[in-house]
Formats: C-alpha cells, structure tokens, sequence
C-alpha cells in the first residue's frame, strides 16, 4: 500500500523534494523504500506499510497507482534506453575516427579531406564559408548534416557546422558564430558528426510525457494501454484535391479523417504513401484544422513540403535550419517568410546596427578583471564623467574602459528588444500558417513553444525511435502515423538498447489493427521484381499498376549485352549471378566486424561498365550491399576506373528507387552463416529498390541455408535469368 503525493514535480530534484515532502509527514525519509514519479504526483512506498494506515486520506485508487507505476518505467526505460545510445553513437564516432585514416573515412564517404575554406557571405544570420577543392568530392554528406571542421586530428576538435550545400568540388557549411581564422587555410578536413540536440529534445519530451495533462495525458494512456481509443469511422468527402488516388488511399484517408484519437497509413515500397499523406494534410486544412506535418529526416519532410507546395491556397511553414531545407523550398522556411515581414526587415536592419555598433566598441578598452582592479561599471561610468583615474588605472583607461561600457549597455538592450520583435514575428508566422513542417525534434524547439495543433501527421512511422514519435504527438490532440513495419527499422547501435528498434507504429499495428489500413497498389515495380516481396512480406495483397507492372530496361531503348547476355537481357526484369563455382568467398578486414567480399565487387564493377555501353544512364544505377566494408571496396574499385554511380549499403538506399539495382550478398561461406542479413525485413528493402531490373549476385549454397532467401532464390530461378560462373 502506497502514499500518493499530489502537487509534486521538481525535475532532477525529485529526491530533495521528496525527503522534504515525506518529513512534513512525520516519517523519516529512511523508511521510503520505493517511489514513482508521474502525473505530477510521487507514489512512495515505504518499509513498514503499517505507517500508510495513519494517512488514509494520501492512500491512492488502484487505478492512479497502476497509472504511474507504468507511466515511471515507461519513461525511465526509454530514458535509460536512450542514453545507452548515445553513449554508442558517440563512441562508435570516435572509434571511427581512431582506427581509421583520413582517406578511409573519406572512401566510406564520412569525411572530405584537403580542403580550403573561402568566405560566401551571411544568410538569415547564419555565417557561411564554402569548402572547397580540385579533387572531385564524392562524400555521403549531404546537406543538413552536422559536420566538425579540424586541421589535423578531428578529436582535438569543437567547431562543427551544418551543411548548406554539396557540389562536385566543394560544400558549403553554416556556423551559428563567426569561425576561426584557420578554416580559411589549407588543410581543412571535414567529418560527419553527430547532433546531440534531438536526444537532449526526446528526453524532454518524455518528462513531459511523465506529467502530462488534458490531451496529452489521454493519447499517452492509450498508447500504454490505460484507455481504450475510439474506434475509426469513414468520413464522406465531397472532393479529392488529387484526382488521380485509387481507391485503397481513398478509404485510407477516409478513416484517418474520421479517427478521434490516431491512425496508422501501412505503405509498402512504391504505394503512395506521400500522397495520401498529402490529400489527408490538404482535407484537414479545407475543413478548419492546424496541422503539423513531421518526419525523423529532413528529406521526407521536404517531400511533404514538395507535394504540399501544389496547393496554392495552403499557408506553409518549413521548421528548421534552412541549411536542412531543399534550395527550391526555401520560401517555405520560416527564416524566409520572416526576411518578407515589415517588422522582419527592422530586425534585419536592427541586427546590421549591432553589429556596426560591436565594431565601434571594440576600439576601446575592454574592462578585464585585470584592468578595472575591483571597480564596477558604475564606478567607471562615475570617474569617467569626473574626467578622473583611480586605483593605478589612467583616466585615458577610464574613459575608454567607460566608452565600451556604455556601448556594450547599448548593444545588450538592442539585442533584447530585437530578441523580444524576432520572437512576435516568428509566432505570427506560425499563428498564420494552415501547415508547419519540421522533423520530429525541431517539433520540440522553441520556434513552437506553446503551440498546440489539431493533428500531427508523421510520416517514417517504422524509421524512428518511439521517442522521436512522441515529440510530434506531444504538439497535437490527435495523430496520424505513417510507414512499414516490414522494412528496416531504425539504426540501433547499442546492443543495450536494441529494444528501441520495435517502433511506436509497429507496436499500435500489432495492438490495434482495425486503426490501420494498407496501401496495396504499388507505383514502382515491375510486377516479376514485386511478386516475391509481395507474398513473403505483404500476404499477397500487393497489385502492381497497370502503367508498371510490364515496365522493362528495353522501354528505354537500350543496346542488347555483350557480355553477361542473360542477366543483363532488357526483356527481363530479375537476374542472379551465382558465385559458388569460383574464389568468391566473404573477408573480415582486420580490426572490423563488417565483411566484403572481391569477388563480387568486381562482378559488380562488371555489371555497370556492361550497363553504361549498353546505354543506361549511370543515374539510373544503384549499387548496394548489406556491409559497409564491401560498400568501402566497391567505392574503391569504382573510383580506380574513374565510374561513378551510387554506392551504398542497404539500410542507407531504404526510400529510395532506381531503374536497376546490383545486390552484391557479400557472405560466402560453408558454414551457411549469412550474419544480419537473417533480418529479413533487409532482404525485403533491398528487393523493393528497383523499377525495372534486379539483379543479384551470391553464392546460392550459402544462403540458402535460411528458408526464405532458398524460397527467393528459387523464384528467380523460375521467373528470372541464372547464370553461373
């Protein structure tokens, strides 16, 4: 039997406050053997539950102790969850950067060496410098990223930057401050970082989540199962905006619109899922409803952004760094639409005047502890005034130490003020707009404090940490999740913390099916390249479009192969090349825990040489592996022979499509050992890439150890081209 303590919240002082709150009691805090925090109450357990008897009226109802019990281990677990982490990702970080070279990081494409900076003007406040180079830069940073700027050892580093812009020969890269001298010398190096911010905001939105109120404290109980949410009911609407949805995406938005409390949109690869996302933005808006529109990446969020900006009539607003922000959206982001506000334009002017005024108070004598020996500003001021020194110090120190006090006091309330204007035009923005759009964390920055909207639609449900999700739900009375649980979930480095990986969209589908509806018309795939994704990931239900379901390379009026005639056939759309007859066997690096594999790699390096004299633009090829060491070792081989097509592993092409795709397995083994590719959600996005051709290459003897790549290989014996080496 518990004691509840009502009224009770002091974050990180939980334990003071308690000791305080358990004394006024009359009970010595050393009889307190458990507590939860929630719902701004601590229940307390003591030793001797006897002494609970003499507080009857502080005893909680079954239901408030069952509330915050679970309410504490959700939150605490997922804070412990998330710490373990961070802790892997800054480790992994670092140990990168230790035990590989310079050039090795710059081949996996996370650092750019050899670089001098040059200044490229200021943009909403933000200082840029462009990095640049005459070798070609062929990097997998890209823009909105957050990077560390180092000459020489990147560990001994702090300044880090985000990227505005990558071009063949150089980058561009926004510091908050003015950067140091040096960027602007020879020998810069340029490392993909990491951004601590959006864990620092999932942990505050998980307190927030602790003490929850009103709406939030209802979505949150049923998302633990405290309540029972309300059952979907179709809604009749008059006119789709976009004429051209099918019928499954027209009843999924149908029953999205009529969900009280949430919805999930299921959209396996190529089913329009932005689309639906779309029409169900643009139906809430029509009838009087805020919306916010996140995702985990900025690149989903510009495709919501993208697909909304058709609309003419709909007020949008872009959330966040305008460096993580498309070029060609940019009058969407809210530093834009500020820049066009009247009263935007005095605080431009205003910030020019502060920096003309910082310029004239630094020629004068700043007053170090040193210099003013004990006097306070008002004691300058005062001598100043009376032409007067004092304690040693000249009156000429005086005078000139009183010059920059008196500037300084200056600047400090323009700033203010400015600060003060900045903050009413950015809400006004805000307040004005029908959609705002940001990733999950930028939902938690203070652009959208005390902001509360109708609905949060969230699209990359299945890519994102349940923490992430909530950072959207905690701005809204209801939501609308997005995703595939049958593809790869989030990255998780930490073995500990591996439990993230089971997403908040994967855990509501499972525990309330009749709030989903899955997408089944897939817009991408030739049907042969669909048919095997579709029975082993989707029961079947997947229909291809009729405009895609024949679509072929020869469409594209492609020369016939020379060489590999039957896999590379234009008439066909699904090829394997079997390794298991020659030297094609799997190799651990040393000091790596990744695997590549040669033999395949030049198959690879084969195979688009073949495509590109055959006529296939090299954009239109994709080149991906389920191991960053043969992503490494393909990238090598590729820049030996000067090809450049894109090169990336599985998990970093999920989204994305090409014309064709080469699959290289990499493992070759007689253990029949395959790793992580038994996380067949892997196996399902790397199959679902292509539009027209794929093709395989591995050795059948080894993978097919595991039922369904033997299934998977079977059918593309049966409906595909083999061809053994």
């Amino acid at each position: 039997m518990p004691l509840l303590l009502k009224n009770f919240y002091a974050e990180g002082k939980e334990k003071e406050e308690l000791k305080r709150a358990i004394k006024k009691l009359g009970i010595n805090p050393k009889e307190v053997k458990k507590c939860y925090f929630a719902n701004f109450s601590a229940l307390v357990y003591l030793k001797d539950e006897s002494l609970c008897r003499l507080y009857a009226e502080l005893v909680p109802s079954p239901q408030e102790e069952k509330e915050i019990k679970l309410v504490h281990k959700y939150v605490e677990r997922l804070k412990k969850l998330l710490e373990a982490e961070r802790q892997a990702e800054v480790k992994a970080q670092q140990e990168e950067m230790r035990r590989l070279s310079g050039r090795e990081r710059e081949l996996l494409g996370r650092a750019i060496l050899d670089l001098k900076g040059s200044k490229a003007g200021t943009k909403f406040k933000f200082h840029l410098v462009k990095f640049g180079r005459r070798k070609l830069i062929e990097t997998e940073i890209s823009s909105g990223d957050v990077v560390l700027i180092s000459r020489g050892n990147p560990l001994k580093s702090d300044l880090t930057g985000t990227v505005v812009k990558v071009t063949p020969h150089s980058l561009i890269v926004a510091f908050e401050n003015k950067p140091p001298a040096w960027v602007y010398k020879k020998g810069v190096r340029i490392d993909l970082y990491i951004n601590d911010i959006p864990f620092k905001r999932m942990l505050e939105t998980l307190e927030e989540i602790r003490h929850a109120q009103g709406r939030l404290k209802e979505l949150r109980n049923i998302i633990l199962g405290l309540r029972k949410p309300a059952l979907p009911e179709k809604t009749k609407i008059e006119k789709f905006f976009d004429e051209r949805l099918n019928k499954r995406q027209r009843e999924a938005i149908s029953l999205a619109l009529g969900s009280a409390d949430f919805f999930l949109v299921h959209g396996p690869p190529g089913t329009g899922k932005t689309s639906t996302l779309t029409e169900i933005i643009v139906q809430l808006v029509k009838t009087g409803h805020k919306v916010l529109a996140t995702a985990d990446s900025n690149i989903a969020v510009d495709n919501l952004v993208l697909n909304l900006s058709k609309y003419p009539f709909l007020k949008l607003v872009r959330i966040g760094h305008p460096a993580r922000v498309m070029e060609e959206l940019e009058r969407f982001s809210i530093y834009a639409l500020f820049e066009e506000e009247e009263k935007g334009k005095q605080v431009k002017a205003g910030w020019e005047e502060i920096k003309r005024l910082m310029e004239q108070r630094d020629k004068f004598t700043k007053p170090t502890p040193a210099l003013r020996r004990g006097l306070s500003d008002e004691e300058v001021l005062s001598l100043s005034a009376r032409g007067k020194g004092a304690r040693g110090v000249k009156r000429e120190v005086i005078r000139s130490m009183a010059r920059w006090i008196s500037l300084n006091q200056e600047i400090e309330n323009r700033v203010s003020a400015l600060k003060e204007l900045e903050a009413e035009v950015f809400k006004r923005i805000i307040s004005q707009a029908d959609v705002v759009l940001s990733t999950n964390s930028m939902a938690k920055s203070e652009f959208l404090e005390g902001f509360e909207f109708d609905v949060a639609v969230i699209d990359e449900g299945s890519q994102q940490v349940e923490p992430s999700t909530l950072i959207a739900i905690s701005r809204a009375k209801r939501f609308f999740l997005a995703g595939d649980h049958k593809q790869l979930p989030p990255t998780i480095l930490s073995e500990e913390a591996k439990e993230l990986e089971k997403t908040l969209f994967e855990k509501l589908i499972e525990r309330f099916p009749g709030h989903s509806i899955m997408l089944e018309v897939q817009y991408r795939m030739n049907e042969k390249i669909m048919e095997f994704p579709n029975r082993e990931f989707y029961e079947g239900k997947l229909i291809a479009a009729p405009e895609v379901k024949e679509r072929l390379l020869k469409d594209l009026g492609v020369k016939e192969p020379q060489k590999f005639k039957n896999v590379l056939s234009p008439c066909h759309a699904l090829g394997f090349i079997e390794t298991s007859r020659i030297n094609a066997l799997e190799f651990q690096p040393e000091g790596s825990t990744s695997y590549e594999n040669f033999e395949e790699a030049k198959i690879c390096l084969e195979l688009v040489e073949e495509l590109l004299k055959m006529g296939v633009k090299k954009e239109d090829i994709g080149v991906i592996t389920p191991y960053a060491a043969q992503v490494k070792l393909l990238k090598e081989l590729f820049a030996e022979k000067g090809l450049k097509v894109e090169i990336n592993s599985v998990d970093g092409f999920q989204g994305r499509e090409k014309e064709v795709i080469i699959i290289s397995f990499v493992r070759s083994n007689e253990d029949g050992e395959i790793g992580f590719l038994r996380d067949l959600r892997r196996l399902n996005v790397a199959i679902t890439r292509p539009r027209r051709k794929l093709i395989c290459i591995g050795n059948s003897a080894t993978l097919k150890i595991q039922p369904v790549y033997e299934r998977f290989l079977n059918y593309i014996r049966e409906q595909g081209q083999w061809e053994v080496l």
